[in-house]
């Protein structure tokens, strides 16, 4: 039977994150040439990086290397004599019982093709055998064989030719990283005594890859058997120090990695490193083994096709079973540092949620949950995590309550229903307190921010931006974002705001008026009356530099209020949809001038008839003409009266 080679080659794309397969192919291909027979013991690999002419590029001011362009790998095993060369000829050679013969294909999937030069001896004698392995459909070009003098040493050199484009991006760049690939790809050969002395070479530097595997495993190996019914499977678990924290399963076959799974898929602390008794950070790594693994991996060695679903015959494994027996090993192996990396993963939650006392009640109600989240974390990311967990507790409360509540008719059915569904009660409560303390908290610290403000005579700007944010739409922030509810707790629920926007550009009104009210919002029928009255009213907002007492009379905020107003009535009034606006000669208006009562800004209150509050921190007045009520109110009355409506809220929290 014929074998099509291109065509072989062409049945499937090697996965960009196997780029290096086709160099550890050829590895494992000396190693085995080796085992068979070294010219020396051990046997003696060397690779060869073969990098780009063109030079990398310039980041952050360091050049990056170029690009790797070819591999070179050479041996002194056994070479490619009769047998070798007819076992790599045969696409679905059996000659070696360790590999299902056709690794030798990725060579070509990622390379232009594969150069093989080979010293052999048989028979008594001495051959050169050479060849070229090309993506064509005998696949086997330019093949000759000659005898030859002996040599000085027996030689097997493979050179893999021409990396393609797409992949030279995927390839690891430095020579210590693929050392660490290689060292992980074929980790069973390491642990044996006859491993052979694999050296890397790259711009003149040589890697001993043999001793980086001594230095990062400080021969820290522990062997476990494992028996999963009638399936027997080898542990080989690893103390890795390298930087990289990198604690996995290595699923292996053939003696190869075929690939890996994280730890912390079991195991949510191991996303970080562990600590030896002599405090140095280390990670895991499993390699497993096993006669099932060898048997259902795939042809080109990239994947193991594990048992699905329920498992039928004992000779069957799935993935999942075989990764929780492992992780139950690992945890009972690493139990003491394991805890401790939960101990810190907790502590580091619990002093976010010290600043963050919305998510107080994850501890209690999502203590697993919190274990996951990675100790890694950035604040803004932590709070992401906690915000999902935090969101799944309120969605579980409400179904827990709907569920509950649909039984309750009467008054003597609630007060059972706090005795029989108690932990529900106090869950409810709990969930809801925890985001209102945050909220209570941000509003004390947002007065303790006005307030020495005031002290230091700050900008108009500075107030206006705590109340509001400067030149922007309500549309544009989340309701959070601003503090309304410093002047009125109702301002806080309006239908459209623009601060600090001309006239001009304030969609609700055709304007031409190049005016700039400080905030002029828009409200709903309902906002300001608790009946169903048919009426919208317009808030007009005006803030003046604290201690200010240089105004002009063109600069009397009491004119400016009633030219604002003036502007609102006389404009054509439509809605952000360009909709008629329904504002009609009842429309109320509400203004407030927010400033100091200085001396200036008594005279105008006074020249304009306004009368004085009850409690003499500002003043009031009604302009029948706009059907506008006016409050003038010093920035002191502001404070006082946001403090007391919110004092209870602060006393309970032990903030005032």
């Amino acid at each position: 039977m014929q074998i099509d080679i291109k065509g072989k080659i062409n049945e499937k794309k090697l996965a960009y994150s196997n780029t290096l397969l086709p160099l550890y192919e050829a590895v494992v291909n000396s190693i085995q040439a080796i085992e068979e027979d070294s010219a020396t013991s051990p046997g003696i690999i060397e690779i060869d990086l073969i990098r780009s002419n063109q030079k990398g590029m310039t980041l952050d001011g360091q050049e990056s290397l170029p690009d790797i362009i070819d591999f070179v790998v050479k041996d002194n095993g056994i070479g490619f004599n009769e047998a070798n060369y007819d076992s790599f000829n045969h696409a679905h050679s059996t000659y070696k019982k360790a590999g299902k013969g056709i690794g030798r294909f990725t060579w070509l999937r990622a390379f232009q093709r594969a150069e093989i030069e080979s010293v052999f001896k048989q028979n008594g004698v001495w051959n050169f055998r050479k060849f070229q392995f090309e993506p064509t459909k005998k696949g086997i070009e330019k093949h000759s064989i000659q005898q030859v003098d002996r040599p000085a040493d027996r030689t097997t050199v493979v050179r893999l030719k021409g990396l393609k484009e797409d992949y030279r991006k995927w390839c690891n760049s430095k020579a210590e990283d693929i050392a660490l690939k290689i060292i992980e790809h074929t980790f069973i050969y390491f642990l044996g005594e006859e491993c052979p002395r694999i050296l890397l070479k790259d711009q003149g530097k040589q890697f001993v890859v043999n001793d980086l595997f001594k230095t990062f495993t400080n021969g820290q190996v522990n062997q476990k058997p494992l028996k999963i019914r009638e399936n027997e499977f080898q542990l080989n678990i690893v103390k890795l120090y390298s930087s990289k924290v990198d604690n996995k399963i290595h699923y292996c076959a053939n003696t190869r990695e075929v690939f890996s799974d994280k730890l912390s898929l079991e195991i949510p602390e191991l996303d970080n490193f562990l600590t030896d008794m002599d405090g140095k950070p280390f990670s895991i790594a499993v390699y497993v083994e096993g006669d099932y693994l060898n048997d259902q991996v795939n042809e080109e060695r990239t994947t193991i096709n594990f048992s699905k679903g329920e498992i039928d015959y004992p000779k069957e494994t799935s993935q999942d079973e075989l990764r929780s027996a492992i992780t139950e090993i690992v945890q009972s192996e690493f139990q003491t540092q394991i805890q401790k990396l939960s101990e810190h993963r907790l502590s580091k939650v619990r002093e976010f949620v010290s600043q963050h006392p919305r998510y107080k009640q994850l501890l209690k109600y999502k203590p697993e949950q919190l274990r996951k989240v990675p100790s890694t974390l950035s604040e803004e990311k932590m709070e992401l995590e906690l915000f999902k967990i935090q969101q799944e507790l309120e969605l579980e409360v409400k179904k827990e309550t709907k569920h509950v509540l649909q039984f309750i008719d009467d008054k003597d059915d609630k007060e059972e229903f706090i005795q029989s569904h108690r932990d529900l009660y106090s869950k409810i409560i709990e969930v809801g307190n925890s985001k209102l303390s945050e909220y209570v908290i941000h509003r004390k610290l947002v007065l303790d921010l006005f307030e020495k403000l005031l002290k230091r005579k700050a900008t108009e700007r500075a107030v206006h931006n705590l109340v509001f944010p400067l030149q922007v739409l309500s549309d544009e922030i989340g309701f959070e974002d601003h503090n309304l509810w410093m002047l009125d707790e109702k301002l806080s629920y309006h239908k459209y705001l623009a601060s600090d926007k001309s006239f001009k550009k304030i969609t609700e009104i055709t304007s031409e008026s190049k005016d700039r009210p400080d905030i002029i919002i828009f409200n709903r029928p309902f906002v300001f009356a608790n009946d169903s009255k048919p009426y919208k009213s317009i808030v007009l907002i005006e803030f003046k530099r604290p201690m200010r007492d240089d105004y002009t009379d063109k600069e009397n905020p009491i004119t400016q209020i009633n030219r604002y107003a003036r502007e609102i009535i006389e404009g054509e009034a439509k809605d952000k949809d360009e909709r008629e606006f329904d504002l009609n000669d009842n429309t109320p208006i509400y203004a407030y001038i927010v400033c100091d009562l200085t001396k200036k800004l008594r005279s105008f209150a006074k020249d304009s008839g306004y009368k004085l509050l009850p409690s003499g921190d500002g003043y009031f007045s009604f302009n029948d003409n706009y059907n506008m009520y006016i409050e003038i109110l010093s920035f002191d009355k502001v404070l006082n009266d946001s403090k007391e409506r919110n004092r209870v809220l602060f006393e309970k929290l032990n903030l005032s």
